[in-house]
């Protein structure tokens, strides 16, 4: 019935139809097993769903943390009188550069509750732009997270030569190197250019190069010190002094502003950084410790984004300039799509073309699927060379030129909207039409239970090619094949349905960044489209077959059908289930399966803010580490982003995890929970 005319387009797209089989309907007592029925072997070496995937979760805190190890650089812009905070354990102003938060409350979650906690606010004066690394590109424990940032400063992902943890030396000697970068390339200065670098960990913040910047203006510097609690043996009230002396009289006017900074000091590693409010033993005498550390938590959940439980908004103070989306995942990178897809084969029981062979030895069909849905989270960027690194790097340099000087061609699609639309859509429906195919066997009875199946089935199926079909004159079973001219241009609607415009005939000339994203939004609907137009046509051509009359006979054909729609129903559910393990949308299908109480938050283990399991509290400081991630454990251990660094098997799926890292069932399986989760 499978005919070879995609075999070009499906290659690139993943499919494979080495096998032309007949277009004649298949008869109603034939078994069809499922590799017989399936036209769909996606290429799970293809870089494009992950491409598309990335600029899906641009500024989500959700997806970015499902998928920590970014390979995305976007220019970005923070619009005018945007809010920013700059915790300190001192009264001075800060150094440059040194970094802000969007949220007061991950600023104070950091700095607050000490003996010396200052906090300063800061406010936009003209629109800002900035440089964005997504993933969890501010997280100093894992593996990955920092990869991106590495190359553009050292063009490799070890830095500079060291023996010794160095505490935040590397932070600092990334985030002077990042600065100096965008100095030394033209395209900052004093109040124009690119003035910060946007990362995420448990919220987005800021690297702010130079705090002289008349793009930025400080409102407020307030010591935020808090009186401590009586020490719990003291009841004679020694304390008193503990207290800070309030000033009564409230002002009525605007407050003063404090005077510019005209001159900043370079910013040095601290000697003694604060730690989380998690990982500290001194809950017994600051009186705001848990409220702290469930602000900064519950800030971070505000711009989780797209999941499970629905659309929500990112971080929306920092805006993505689509038209200049750069990527490791581009096509351009071949080197490293080699080097992944070869290690994947493995991983994955893929061919050397990419398809997926089925369970491997295991025989689990079902963890088999999870692995492959969930394999962007153990990507990284180990085996990008330094000539990746300066290609990424010559890139950026044009591009962020490009754009400042207004010579880049932007088509103007919003690419972030366009593929969170079919994110969030395509994967509702494919829930949906999943859970309507496993349902066969609840309506498997008789002719008339099955009429009814399909008739659900149909109606599901119908939802999404709706803009793309349009119903022959004729309703016959012959007009449905996949090789007819119906399919054709149907699939053609559907593949093209959000690029169609974009071509040199209409007058749009892409840059190669924009192409790019073009390339990867096809190549995704486009699979979306023939796996599901596959089956909606299987369905049509079957409801006119056999469900399409008057009066059918039941009787005579009740036990053939059972079979046969329980065999197409395996088929399609397959199909469906590839699909979506090939798309990789976890994230999206992942979610609490209750409402949370008001206070309670949907959780997931986020850096720095999850729960020990390791034991009584929290981790030791290391004797030694690496410098590229300051923390624990050192770079090649066993971390929150995956196994083992080295070798060909990094990354993969299942090993041990470190206690203190978190452990992903919670990030799979997530609950709502209470401050008392993570915090004592």
């Amino acid at each position: 019935m499978w005919v070879c005319w995609l075999v070009s387009a499906l290659v690139i797209l993943g499919f494979d139809l080495a096998r032309c089989e007949s277009s004649s309907q298949i008869p109603l007592s034939t078994t069809v097993s499922p590799l017989e029925a399936s036209p769909w072997r996606l290429n799970f070496s293809s870089t494009a769903p992950y491409l598309f995937s990335s600029v899906s979760s641009l500024l989500q805190q959700w997806g970015n943390t499902f998928f920590p190890n970014g390979h995305a650089v976007v220019p970005c812009e923070i619009p005018a009188y945007t809010l920013f905070f700059h915790g300190r354990l001192d009264g001075e102003l800060p150094p440059s550069p040194e970094w802000l938060a969007f949220d007061i409350e991950m600023s104070y979650g950091i700095m607050g509750s000490t003996r010396n906690s200052h906090m300063l606010t800061y406010q936009t004066t003209r629109p800002v732009r900035a440089l964005y690394f997504d993933g969890e590109s501010a997280a100093l424990m894992g593996l990955g997270q920092l990869d991106t940032q590495m190359l553009h400063v050292f063009s490799n992902l070890s830095g500079p030569p060291h023996n010794n943890f160095r505490g935040l030396f590397d932070e600092y000697a990334r985030a002077t190197g990042l600065c100096d970068w965008l100095l030394g390339a033209g395209l900052r200065g004093d109040g124009w250019g690119y003035e910060g670098i946007v990362r995420m960990n448990a919220g987005f913040e800021m690297i702010w190069c130079n705090f002289t910047s008349p793009s930025l203006r400080l409102l407020t510097r307030l010591n935020v010190t808090a009186p401590q609690l009586p020490k719990k043996e003291s009841s004679n009230g020694d304390d008193q002094g503990l207290g800070l002396h309030l000033q009564q009289r409230q002002e009525t006017s605007y407050y003063s502003l404090p005077s510019a900074p005209t001159k900043t000091e370079r910013a040095t590693d601290p000697s003694n950084p604060p730690m989380p409010p998690n990982w500290r033993w001194d809950f017994d005498r600051e009186p705001f410790l848990r409220s702290q550390g469930w602000g900064w938590f519950s800030s971070a959940t505000y711009h989780y984004g797209a999941s499970r439980n629905g659309p929500g908004l990112g971080e929306v103070r920092a805006k993505t300039i689509d038209c200049g989306i750069m990527s490791y995942y581009s096509p351009s990178f071949s080197n490293l799509t080699l080097t992944r897809s070869a290690a994947e084969r493995e991983l994955y029981n893929l061919t050397e073309q990419g398809y997926w062979q089925g369970e491997s030895s295991s025989g689990n069909r079902t963890l088999g699927l999870t692995q492959i849905r969930r394999r962007r989270r153990y990507h990284h960027l180990g085996h990008a060379t330094s000539q990746d690194a300066m290609l990424m790097r010559n890139t950026s340099e044009r591009v962020l030129r490009d754009l400042l000087a207004g010579n880049h061609s932007c088509s103007g699609a919003d690419w972030t909207y366009i593929t969170n639309e079919i994110s969030q859509s395509v994967g509702i429906h494919l829930k949906e039409l999943s859970k309507v195919l496993d349902s066969f066997h609840a309506h498997s009875q008789n002719y008339t239970t099955v009429m009814n199946w399909m008739s659900i089935l149909r109606s599901q199926s119908h939802t999404f090619y709706v803009g793309f079909l349009e119903y022959p004159e004729q309703y016959t079973p012959s007009v449905w094949g996949p090789e007819s001219k119906l399919f054709t241009d149907t699939y053609s609607r559907c593949r093209y349905r959000y690029s169609r415009l974009m071509v040199p005939s209409e007058g749009i000339e892409l840059s190669p960044e924009e192409g790019d994203i073009k390339w990867a939004v096809e190549e995704t609907y486009g699979a979306v489209c023939f796996v599901l137009l596959t089956i909606g046509f299987q369905i049509e051509e079957g409801w006119a077959s056999y469900f399409n009359q008057l009066k059918p006979d039941p009787d005579s054909t009740a036990e053939p059908i059972q079979k046969h729609y329980g065999s197409l129903a395996a088929t399609w559910s397959d199909g469906v289930q590839q699909l979506m393990a090939w798309l990789g949308w976890e994230d999206e299908f992942t979610g609490c399966a209750e409402v949370c109480a008001w206070d309670e938050r949907c959780y997931i283990p986020m850096w720095p803010l999850m729960r020990w399991t390791g034991g009584d509290g929290p981790p030791r400081r290391p004797s030694d580490g690496n410098g590229t991630y300051p923390g624990f454990p050192p770079y090649g251990g066993h971390g929150y982003g995956g196994p083992n660094r080295g070798g060909p098997n990094r990354g993969r799926p299942g090993g041990r995890r470190w206690g203190f890292m978190g452990d992903e069932t919670e990030l799979w399986e997530p609950t709502c929970a209470k401050v008392s989760h993570f915090m004592r």
